[in-house]
């Protein structure tokens, strides 16, 4: 479904829960109640996306003053818009340029920094997994120029 479609059907939704007069917050009103019962409402419209139709004040919302009701739709929009926009990205992975694992990496330095002679090639694969060869050796010598750029600590 449109996202923005969804959006402007659930604004007008969650609009229209505002428009009951309410003189202000009465002591037995729960607004934790309400806050739930604006959410499943605007998640009810978002799923009938366009044909959703304009919502009313939950009664979990009687007591609460139009100002706090207004507070809590822009809270809810935008958790909502939040949510669609970080579903709509791309996911973050565990490794950096070139798909190069921060454990292979470290794996790595630590092998640069060995006095054994040299990279073990064998334990490499176990470390950062079935990597092309090219993907490895590009990963080495990244490794191995930030290591020689490296400012030294004292």
């Amino acid at each position: 479904m449109n996202t923005r479609t969804a959006a402007c059907a659930a604004l007008l939704a969650l609009t229209a829960t505002l428009t009951a007069c309410s003189s202000g917050d009465d002591a037995n009103a729960d607004p934790a109640a309400c806050k739930s019962a604006m959410r499943k409402q605007l998640q009810d419209a978002i799923d009938a996306g366009a044909s959703a139709t304009p919502g009313t004040r939950p009664t979990e919302c009687d007591g609460i003053n139009n100002k706090t009701l207004e507070k809590y739709a822009g809270q809810l929009m935008a958790d909502q818009v939040g949510d669609a926009l970080n579903s709509a990205l791309p996911s973050p992975t565990d490794t950096t340029v070139a798909g190069v694992s921060p454990e292979c990496r470290a794996w790595i330095e630590q092998e640069l920094r060995s006095t054994g002679g040299g990279i073990n090639a064998t334990e490499g694969y176990k470390v950062c997994g079935s990597l092309p060869e090219d993907e490895l050796n590009q990963a080495i010598e990244d490794v191995t120029n930030s290591l020689l750029t490296a400012t030294p600590t004292p």
